[in-house]
C-alpha cells in the first residue's frame, strides 16, 4: 500500500461522516461521481428516441431550419433538446470512463462534441445564405456538425477500448457519429438511421453501466479494515524510515 494509500484509509476512519456512505475522501467522491454518472447514463437511449422523433420523414437536412420554415415549433423543441440529451450522454461517458484506459478519448470526445455544438447550434437556425464573417450559415453549420460527430466518434471509440462495455456498441456508436452529425445535415434520412444505431448501443450501455458499477456500502467492518491497513502501513513506513514522510 502506498502512503496515499494508506493516508486516505485513516483520513477515512478518522474524519467526521459527512456523506450518506461516511466520510468525505477520494473514494467517497468517486463513487458519488460515478453514481451520478451511472444515473445519466440513461440520456443516451433518451437521446436516441428524440432524435430519432423530430427527424423521422424529414428528407431536408440542417436542422433546424426547417422547423423554423414549416412553423413547427414543437419540432423545433425537440431538436434543441435532442442535442442537450446528446450533450448529457458524452458527459456521462466522461465520468464512467474517468478511471478506464481510454478515459483520455472520452474527455476528448467531451470536449470536441461541445465545442461542435456551439459551433452548430447558432447557425443552424439561419437561412444558408446569410453571410456570416466571410462565409454562410450553411457552411457554419456543416462545419458545426462536422466537429459535433468528431466528438461522438471519439466517444465511441473510448467505448470501444475501455473494457467497460461492449465493443459492438463503440462501434455502433462510430457509425451513428456521422449520420446524426455532418453526413445527416446532408441527407436528412441518415440522421433517423443514426439515432437508430444510437438507441441500439445505448440500451446496452445504460444497461451494463447499472451492473458494472456496484452500490458501494461502507460497513463497519470495512471501515476497521481500512483503519487497520492505514495504521498497519503507517507503522511500517515509521519503523523503515523513522517517518511518514
Amino acid at each position: 500500500m502506498s502512503r496515499t494509500e494508506a493516508g486516505v484509509a485513516v483520513v477515512a476512519v478518522a474524519a467526521a461522516g459527512r456523506s450518506p456512505i461516511g466520510p468525505v475522501t477520494n473514494a467517497t467522491w468517486a463513487w458519488s461521481v460515478r453514481r451520478f454518472a451511472r444515473a445519466l447514463m440513461w440520456t443516451l437511449p433518451a437521446y436516441a428516441i428524440v432524435y430519432g422523433a423530430v427527424t423521422l420523414g424529414r428528407w431536408d437536412g440542417v436542422a433546424p431550419l426547417p422547423y423554423l420554415a414549416d412553423g413547427r415549433v414543437l419540432h423545433l423543441v425537440g431538436w434543441v433538446v435532442a442535442v442537450w440529451l446528446g450533450l448529457m450522454a458524452l458527459v456521462a461517458l466522461a465520468g464512467l470512463l474517468a478511471a478506464a484506459r481510454s478515459r483520455r478519448s472520452a474527455a476528448v470526445g467531451l470536449m470536441v462534441g461541445l465545442t461542435g455544438t456551439v459551433l452548430w447550434l447558432p447557425f443552424a437556425a439561419l437561412p444558408g445564405d446569410t453571410p456570416v464573417y466571410g462565409l454562410d450559415a450553411h457552411t457554419l453549420s456543416l462545419a458545426g456538425g462536422a466537429v459535433y460527430s468528431a466528438g461522438w466518434v471519439l466517444a465511441g471509440w473510448a467505448v470501444m477500448h475501455s473494457r467497460l462495455f461492449s465493443k459492438s456498441d463503440g462501434l455502433l456508436l462510430m457509425v451513428a457519429a456521422p449520420l446524426v452529425g455532418i453526413a445527416g445535415l446532408l441527407v436528412g434520412p441518415l440522421q433517423t438511421v443514426g439515432a437508430i444505431f444510437t438507441l441500439a448501443a445505448g440500451i446496452g450501455m445504460s444497461w451494463t453501466a447499472g451492473r458494472h458499477v456496484p452500490s458501494v456500502q461502507t460497513a463497519e467492518e470495512t471501515r476497521a479494515a481500512a483503519a487497520a491497513a492505514g495504521t498497519q502501513a503507517v507503522a511500517a513506513k515509521v519503523a523503515t524510515t523513522g517517518s511518514v514522510t
